[in-house]
């Protein structure tokens, strides 16, 4: 059976990340939450235990779900730095889609790791706090987006899609997060991703209005969001402006609980009970 796309799901959606580290225990994950009502998956392959990384295993997974599943493998597993060679990374991710993936989740300076200190160690967390620091997660080499481009045709071919993100680490002013939308559009990414940094309530504006002015120019799904405790309303209401999703967690799964991504119901609950819909243009609206 052919899996729905996640270009093709109503939005916004919620999309449950997964965390956990034997195909049982992802399995387990699914079925609690497609009970509660999520409409995807992302599986975070880095903590997966890398004996499961094989056709048989990964195959079992996808097909535990009717629901479309992105697979992801950064360099960090939430926890430190991973050493890993970068093409026997990027194929990993390849060979997903070829074992029933629906798509995956390709960062910007893949193939060209951006500079800067290891993820998870104090000097990262030095490095987010200065606001003089370059984004991470990006890069303009051409010829690691050349090779970039050479993996989103190869997905493509083989019936899936690319997401491609940036966590960037740092807090993005509206234009860079834009600018960096529309080139990741143009490398032919079918969803991107972008991630800044808040550290006040003035940064999560910068992260609403980012939203709303990649809305007006991108003519694919986007997801835009932002680290940082400043970042839970964020969350909640950039995919009330146009963002194509929201990142929840399953709390019963034992790998399940991040406190920035919200569970799944209460992120059901939470568009369920707003309402947010705008049926009539202003001229159309009574204003007294």
């Amino acid at each position: 059976m052919q899996k729905i796309k996640f270009t093709q799901l109503k939005q916004p959606l919620i999309c449950t990340i997964i965390s956990d580290p034997t195909p049982a225990e992802i399995v387990r994950t699914m079925i609690l939450s497609d009970f509660d009502g999520t409409d995807a998956y992302e599986i975070n392959l880095m903590i997966l235990d890398k004996k499961y990384w094989n056709e048989k295993d990964m195959g079992n997974i996808f097909k535990s779900t009717a629901k479309p599943v992105l697979v992801c493998n950064y360099r960090w597993d939430y926890d430190k730095h991973l050493d890993m060679n970068e093409e026997e990374r990027i194929q990993l991710l390849i060979n997903m889609v070829k074992w029933g993936a629906s798509g995956i989740d390709l960062e910007a300076d893949a193939f060209d790791p951006s500079t800067g200190p290891l993820e998870w160690t104090e000097e990262a967390r030095q490095y987010t706090l200065n606001r003089k620091s370059k984004p991470r997660d990006w890069t303009t080499n051409a010829n690691a987006i050349a090779r970039q481009k050479e993996v989103i045709k190869e997905i493509h071919k083989d019936g899936g899609e690319v997401l491609m993100s940036a966590h960037t680490r740092v807090h993005l002013p509206v234009e860079t997060a834009v600018s960096f939308a529309k080139e990741m559009e143009a490398r032919g990414a079918d969803i991107v991703k972008v991630v800044s940094a808040d550290f006040n309530f003035e940064d999560l504006l910068d992260t609403m209005r980012a939203t709303i002015e990649i809305k007006k120019v991108l003519k694919i799904p986007f997801i835009m969001m932002s680290h940082g405790l400043h970042s839970k309303i964020g969350r909640t209401v950039c995919p009330m402006f146009g963002s194509m999703l929201a990142f929840c967690t399953q709390p019963i799964s034992p790998a399940g609980i991040f406190p920035l991504q919200p569970p799944i119901k209460v992120q059901k609950a939470a568009w369920d009970n707003i309402e947010w819909s705008v049926p009539k243009s202003p001229e159309e609206q009574r204003w007294l």
